[in-house]
């Protein structure tokens, strides 16, 4: 299945998004369809053998709306023959988000039709060059930029605003001024050529507004006529339309109406289309403020960089045009362009904007470097290891975007509600036109009813409710190091009561060490277990190869190795056979340990991991292996607790080993001696009994568990991030995270909740008034307030949401006994190692 993201023009509320979605969703190979109000996308999963991507934009087209195309010309060298031109417009139609591509070679130019949702004018240059030829933009321009395209769509706005302000300010003076300056009434009349001279201006002036600046709401309004599907623009073009429409009537055949009913309404009808552009024109500002984050992100990659060719010259090039092992120098002040690894140079790197430390991180050789960070100060030459949408900073805006572009099962209800609400908004003008027909036989009262309500009726609120706090509340998360892959995991996140935290270098450092070897011989014991473990790259035998290396000890070859996983290890040295493991190991084996339980026990008990040493059938001694608690794990575990969450805590280490970790940390709920594979079991028992589960890893040897749970966190940095391995990542690798993404999960399904009631608030309140039901209270709506009503609850919409941008950061201020217990011994188990551990701990 492929994926396809393009950006849509004209969408201006629910029932647009609701529209393309159900057009989009009657294409045959189309597997799902999300249509975004807030950032104007659509994002769709498709087979690519069954739809091709010029159908999609055709039906968006034929929607009534206008996806984001763009046209490039390319000047195309190196082309030889037919074949050249063959092979580059192969390589360019089979690329995603490029809809068509036409090649020729007698003026070797390409023009290419593309989605800048999804690919760039970089990128198109960067498909011509691996194709083997070079390629150049000709007449390229700021438009093939999203940002320019945006900013071309606000100038036109407040284009639109301002001669609608300036031709509506007129109108209002003739129409209301002699009520408040008796004199204007007086100077009108001297000055007037003809009879009703004034109110032709008023005429001249809002037909020019409504079919003018008010075009933008008449041609979609008219076009979801055609498709059966109104929209606020049909509400808007219906409620102003009729009301000049009635006035123009009026105006050229007053014959046909009663003395009575001979009013006009231009007034009313270029106000409201000054207003409601108005606020439109605010409304697409806001909507600017809430992708903040993503634009901050993309600020953070850089377009060319230096590379070295063959000769060791430097060269500037497209970073769009970078290939995996090529050699890049980055000055100092420079970002760096890709993820890599450094061959010379010494410097000192700011990685502030992925692990949320301050302090600048010191490179030198063979140290990997992170797209996105700054080079402070020296000279860097590296090797690039990953370009393109494989650097961890692309990755990490491509879960931005899919986060922001999801919608969440709370949006339920409103797009149930959205479908049938302009018909129905339709249907309760007609009835208030006719019902006030009919009481009072007055053609005015009734047409000035009628269009408040088309007026006043607001779907945007709906429509904007739930995605413009996500597009907030995950860029305000992304900003703090939490990545939501995707949307709907705030809202899961939202709901969990129950917190389950893998231990090893989750609760813990993750960096153990041999804390003690209770032996008659405690160097021979260290050497055995040292020379067993040597070829393992898992923390715990680290922990004892570099316990022999601080000693000195030449390791001796091992024959014959075995791995019992979650058991232990075994190999023969000098002739005999050793093995390294916890009691489960030795008992296999039926190796006495009666001696030895003892003082494993009251290691155990300190929270230690104890590991036997074995040759042949006789124990040689113990080694005790601890992993420091991370400073701000007992202040989490207690800020979560304090937010009514259930904390558990699962490990593969001995049951005495767990309970007095746990102890230290306030956790009570204790899972000890599970295999990896046993985590998402426990996951899953606590689920069937009821509880919503969240669980905690590293991301990658915890993988079956952060799939189970409910939502699955997990903890990365660097070039370690594994995006796909949970649905929230913590960047900075910070326990603080975990707060910090439940605090935005509950404030952002919060601040969704209240839009989404005033938006139906709003509407339940204002249309029945706008309708003439609180007339017998003396409450009247003039479409005109109607107007200012509905641009103001889009507008609290978008404001409340953006209250979301403040959201806080938790972080451990201190570290008193109260809060954070002293760091403590703790043991980190492995397989071959301990019966009651594994490597994937």
């Amino acid at each position: 299945m492929n994926q396809f993201e393009i950006a849509i023009e004209g969408m201006t509320c629910a029932s647009c998004s609701a529209r393309i979605e159900r057009a989009l969703n009657k294409l045959e190979g189309v597997e799902s369809v999300a249509v975004n109000l807030a950032t104007e996308r659509a994002e769709l999963g498709y087979d690519p053998e069954r739809l091709a991507p010029e159908t999609i934009v055709k039906t968006i087209t034929e929607a009534g709306y206008q996806p984001v195309t763009r046209e490039v010309e390319l000047t195309i060298e190196g082309m030889t023959c037919a074949s050249c031109v063959g092979r580059v417009e192969r390589a360019l139609r089979g690329s995603p988000g490029i809809l068509e591509a036409t090649v020729n070679l007698a003026t070797e130019h390409a023009t290419v039709r593309f989605v800048p949702a999804m690919i760039d004018s970089d990128g198109l240059l960067a498909v011509v060059g691996d194709a083997g030829y070079v390629a150049k933009a000709v007449g390229d321009n700021d438009d093939a930029d999203e940002l320019a395209q945006h900013q071309r769509v606000l100038r036109s706005m407040r284009r639109d605003v301002l001669l609608a302000a300036g031709l509506t300010v007129p109108i209002l003076i003739l129409s209301m001024g002699s009520t408040f300056i008796p004199s204007l009434r007086d100077a009108l009349t001297v000055y007037s050529p003809f009879p009703q001279f004034w109110i032709w201006v008023e005429f001249v002036l809002a037909t020019v507004v409504l079919f003018g600046p008010g075009r933008r709401f008449f041609r979609p309004g008219l076009l979801a006529y055609r498709h059966l599907a109104p929209d606020m623009n049909s509400l808007v073009a219906t409620g102003t339309g009729a009301a000049w429409a009635y006035s123009t009537a009026v105006l050229l055949m007053p014959s046909l109406f009663a003395v009575q009913d001979r009013q006009v309404y231009f007034d009313s009808a270029a106000v409201i289309i000054a207003v409601i552009l108005l606020g439109k024109f605010m409304e697409a500002l806001a909507k600017g403020r809430t992708s903040a984050a993503i634009k901050k992100l993309a600020g953070l990659q850089v377009k060319t960089t230096l590379r070295l060719n063959a000769a060791g010259q430097e060269e500037e090039v497209l970073v769009a045009q970078l290939q995996v092992g090529d050699q890049l120098v980055v000055k100092p002040g420079e970002r760096i362009p890709v993820d890599g690894r450094v061959r010379e140079g010494n410097a000192n790197v700011d990685e502030s904007m992925l692990t949320g430390e301050p302090l600048a991180v010191a490179k030198s050789s063979g140290d990997d470097v992170v797209s996105g960070t700054v080079n402070l100060d020296g000279r860097l030459v590296f090797e690039a290891t990953s370009v393109g949408k494989d650097t961890v900073l692309a990755q990490i805006i491509t879960l931005v975007e899919r986060a922001q572009t999801g919608k969440l099962p709370i949006q339920g209800l409103a797009d149930r509600v959205v479908r049938i609400f302009s018909p129905a908004v339709l249907l309760i003008a007609v009835l208030a036109f006719v019902a006030w027909m009919m009481l009072t036989g007055d053609v005015s009262t009734a047409l000035v009813a009628a269009v408040a309500v088309l007026v006043v009726a607001c779907p945007c609120a709906m429509g904007l409710a739930t995605p413009s706090a996500i597009m907030v509340g995950t860029g305000r998360a992304a900003e703090l190091g939490v990545l939501f892959r995707k949307g709907e995991a705030l809202e899961l996140l939202s709901h969990v009561d129950t917190v389950l935290f893998d231990k090893t270098g989750t609760l813990t450092e993750g960096r153990p060490s041999v804390t003690e070897i209770v032996a008659p011989d405690e160097g021979d014991v260290l050497l055995r277990a040292a020379a067993l473990e040597a070829g393992s790259e898992h923390p715990l035998a680290k922990a004892l190869v570099d316990a022999a290396e601080a000693r000195k000890l030449d390791l001796p070859v091992v024959e014959d190795f075995r791995a019992v996983v979650g058991y232990g290890i075994e190999g023969r040295m000098d002739g005999r056979i050793f093995r390294v493991g916890a009691q489960r190991f030795m008992d296999t084996f039926r190796i006495p340990v009666a001696d030895w339980v003892d003082r494993a026990r009251r290691l155990e008990s300190e929270g230690r991991t104890v590991v036997y040493v074995a040759a042949e059938e006789r124990v040689l001694g113990l080694i005790a292996i601890a992993d420091s608690v991370k400073d701000e794990a007992a202040r989490v575990v207690k800020a979560l607790q304090e937010r009514k969450l259930h904390v558990a805590m699962v490990t593969g280490d001995a049951q005495r080993t767990a309970e007095a970790v746990a102890r230290r940390l306030g956790i009570d709920e204790i899972h000890a001696e599970v295999l990896p594979q046993g985590k998402s079991a426990v996951v899953e028992a606590m689920q069937k009994n009821g509880k919503k589960v969240v669980f905690i890893g590293d991301g990658i040897n915890d993988a079956p568990a952060l799939a189970q749970a409910d939502v699955g966190i997990a903890l990365a940095s660097g070039t370690d991030i594994a995006m796909e391995a949970a649905d929230v990542t913590l960047t900075h690798g910070h326990l603080t995270g975990v707060v910090t993404s439940l605090t935005a999960a509950r404030k952002t399904l919060s601040n969704i909740r209240g839009n989404l009631f005033w938006a139906f608030f709003y509407n339940i309140l204002l249309i029945p008034i706008a309708a003439g039901l609180a007339a017998p209270l003396g409450v009247h709506l003039n479409p005109m307030l109607a107007a200012f009503a509905m641009g103001l609850s889009s507008m609290f919409v978008l404001g409340n949401s953006l209250r979301l941008r403040k959201l806080p950061d938790f972080r451990v201020v201190s570290s008193s006994p109260s809060v954070a217990p002293p760091e403590i011994p703790e043991a980190m188990p492995a397989s071959g190692l301990s019966p009651d551990s594994s490597r994937a701990s």
